[in-house]
């Protein structure tokens, strides 16, 4: 897992939390954060970081880069957000989002590196690469140049 429910309570607040993940909320009696329903959104966002590192990194990651933290705390907390069915979703949660997903992809075309200290490298791409050329037209035999 790329972040925690306490990872998640640094950057949102619990009393929003609790509004996010109980159905019902009492005047009298404050309900607890519903775990369940944060690690669902939690297991979500490892998924989806998963999805992009696949084939780029070595799966299951051995350090995690606060960058993917960050990324995963920002996943999970719009996850958290669209299950609720009433009101507008915060401007600030949709761009968070979306800047989340273009880093994953990034990461994913090699614009960004996560840098780990235990591999140093990315994982080798798989298969061979082939070339093709034309044919000398002004160098090398029979082209233009060698006709002077």
């Amino acid at each position: 897992m790329y972040c925690t429910l306490a990872d998640l309570l640094e950057q949102v607040p619990e009393r929003t939390l609790i509004e996010l993940t109980n159905e019902s909320v009492g005047f009298d009696e404050q309900p607890p954060v519903n775990a369940t329903v944060v690690e669902s959104c939690i297991r979500y966002a490892g998924e989806l970081i998963d999805a992009h590192l696949r084939g780029r990194y070595t799966l299951p990651l051995t350090e995690v880069p606060t960058v993917l933290r960050d990324i995963a705390i920002t996943l999970t907390r719009y996850r958290l957000y669209v299950r609720r069915p009433e009101g507008d979703l915060p401007d600030t949660v949709k761009d968070d989002n979306k800047e989340a997903r273009r880093q994953l992809e990034a990461i994913r075309d090699g614009k960004l590196t996560l840098g780990l200290q235990s591999t140093q490298k990315d994982v080798p791409e798989s298969g061979e690469i082939r070339a093709r050329a034309r044919r000398p037209t002004f160098g090398g035999r029979d082209g233009l140049l060698e006709k002077y």
